[in-house]
């Protein structure tokens, strides 16, 4: 426990040698002295020195959690999930000071029950300042986050633009495709973003901005067949809606279309899946992830920047989130966003993008290796002692973990830029699943969800 006095709060962090007996009681400015260097020390401990704005987490509190239940954190709320009964039970707590803030009983236990990051471009549950989106079931359901009241449910996906405004996606299928899963049938299967299974394509896509707060509809477009949508924020705040012969742009405020251009057939093929890197829209045309020809758009303008036959990856799962690059049979190739050039390779590794000119370099299963350059791959920060690393919510930020002999966890924050890993502390048991927030992580420990404070 830290000495009382001290500005640092130390976590479960003890010298190995303890103190030989004072021959005399010493002044009470040697005991001054003496806490710097042992804070100093403990510090160095941590894994090396840190720099001046260094400060160690401290605990926030915890919440009860049982083994079954599940928990996020989101936008500074913590919500916990606890099948009680047959029945989940959201439950929403406020950090700081820790204080229950309401509980909401969903569907059945077998319904799924989660919240997701805000403004997420690849998940369509989310949640803002003011009001948490929820899947529950097959159905999604918009709460009052200060009072876990319901403000109106959706059979659609509901992804907020801002803190007014939200996307719903709806896809309409022909009465009497719903998918038998006892049926055993192989043949090709369509699924929504609520987890339903059809056996034929949707006839149309209903897409609507809605007021956040009531649902009401702001504005309305209905587009054929299936269609790839993905909303882009700040500074953008575009939404960019792919059809197989056609990229739209459109304004999340009110519909109305910004940009438009049509998408051609190539090789026979007409696009299939879209999405948005950096400021880049790249259109796949064919089997997505086989293979075949992609082409890279402008977000601003839309026009075309480059078009290239990709390999088939054959079965290589590496990945680059927020970066632009190819998968041959054995190794992941980033790629200039602006051109198509080659920029460097790596195998057996996945590169995330970890702010305008680095990435973070990981080994299946998340193991991270190091930061490196964006442009280059040059190494720059070696991560090689930690064994886990945990985003922080709104990006910027990883928190990295590893476990001790003694079964205890230690903690450090990697901020972009970085040169170093700062030092936050040690909990004295082993803890592997972990959420960060800026400011704040969160933990399952045994029967519980503990909490620390940390530097932004």
């Amino acid at each position: 426990m830290p000495a009382k006095g001290l500005s640092v709060a130390l976590i479960e962090l003890s010298p190995e040698t303890p103190a030989p007996p004072a021959a005399a009681a010493p002044p009470a400015s040697y005991y001054r002295r003496a806490g710097l260097v042992l804070t100093a020390l403990l510090l160095l401990a941590l894994g090396g020195a840190a720099p001046a704005r260094s400060v160690l987490f401290r605990r926030a509190g915890s919440v009860p959690l049982p083994a079954n239940g599940d928990f996020q954190l989101v936008g500074g709320i913590l919500y916990t999930m606890d099948p009680a009964a047959g029945r989940r039970v959201l439950t929403a707590w406020q950090p700081a000071p820790m204080r229950r803030l309401w509980s909401h009983t969903g569907g059945t236990a077998e319904d799924p029950l989660y919240v997701n990051a805000a403004r997420d471009p690849f998940d369509v549950v989310a949640a803002t300042d003011g009001f948490t989106v929820l899947r529950e079931g097959r159905g999604i359901t918009v709460l009052d986050t200060r009072t876990g009241v319901v403000r109106w449910t959706s059979p659609g996906g509901v992804q907020p633009v801002d803190d007014r405004i939200a996307l719903v996606e709806e896809e309409i299928f022909r009465p009497g495709t719903e998918y038998d899963a006892e049926s055993g049938d192989p043949d090709q299967l369509y699924a929504t973003d609520t987890g339903t299974l059809h056996t034929e394509p949707p006839q149309r896509t209903e897409l609507r901005g809605v007021e956040l707060a009531t649902g009401g509809t702001l504005w309305s477009r209905s587009l054929t067949g299936s269609v790839t949508t993905t909303w882009r924020g700040a500074p953008e705040n575009v939404v960019v809606v792919l059809t197989p012969d056609k990229l739209t742009v459109l304004s999340p405020a009110t519909g109305a279309v910004l940009r438009e251009r049509p998408v051609p057939a190539l090789d026979g093929e007409r696009a299939t899946a879209g999405e948005v890197v950096g400021d880049s829209v790249l259109v796949y045309h064919g089997s997505y992830g086989t293979g075949g020809p992609v082409t890279a758009y402008a977000l601003d303008s839309l026009a075309e920047r480059w078009r290239q036959n990709q390999p088939d990856p054959e079965g290589n799962s590496a990945n680059c989130p927020g970066l632009i690059c190819t998968r041959t049979s054995d190794e992941l190739i980033v790629l200039d966003p602006r051109t198509g050039a080659e920029r460097w390779r790596i195998a057996d590794t996945d590169v995330v993008a970890f702010g305008p000119g680095a990435v973070l370099e990981v080994r299946a299963p998340g193991r991270p290796l190091r930061t490196a350059d964006a442009g280059a791959g040059r190494p720059r920060t070696d991560l090689s002692r930690w064994q886990s690393y945990f985003p922080v919510e709104g990006g910027g930020a990883y928190v990295l973990s590893r476990l001790e002999h003694d079964r205890g966890t230690v903690f450090g924050l990697l901020r972009q830029d970085d040169a170093a890993v700062q030092p936050l502390g040690r909990w004295p048991d082993t803890t592997v699943q972990c959420q960060a927030a800026p400011a704040l992580l969160a933990c399952r420990v045994p029967e519980a969800i503990e909490l620390w404070a940390m530097p932004r």
